[in-house]
């Protein structure tokens, strides 16, 4: 996976510019973040709820997707956190 958006900090548009370029795929990313959440969670209570499985399969069909030739949407393989009080 490329460097500059293996870490937690790249932006959501590295992120994205790498999975539609083919440098990064969406799963690399996925489990990349996933590791991250349960690295911190129980030290920030971060996460009420988690899906990995279906984090997981969302971007291997990103995958698939780019694989495919067919276009990606803008942010295609952004993992998004979804806050619990929205």
């Amino acid at each position: 996976m490329n460097e500059s958006v293996k870490g937690i900090g790249a932006t959501a548009e590295a992120i994205a510019a790498a999975v539609r370029s083919g440098s990064a795929s969406a799963e690399e990313i996925t489990r990349a973040f996933l590791q991250h959440a349960d690295q911190t969670a129980g030290k920030l209570g971060t996460y009420l709820h988690r899906m990995p499985e279906e984090a997981l399969r969302a971007a291997r069909a990103v995958d698939a997707k780019r694989a495919s030739g067919a276009p990606l949407g803008a942010l295609a393989g952004v993992p998004v956190a979804i806050k619990d009080n929205i």
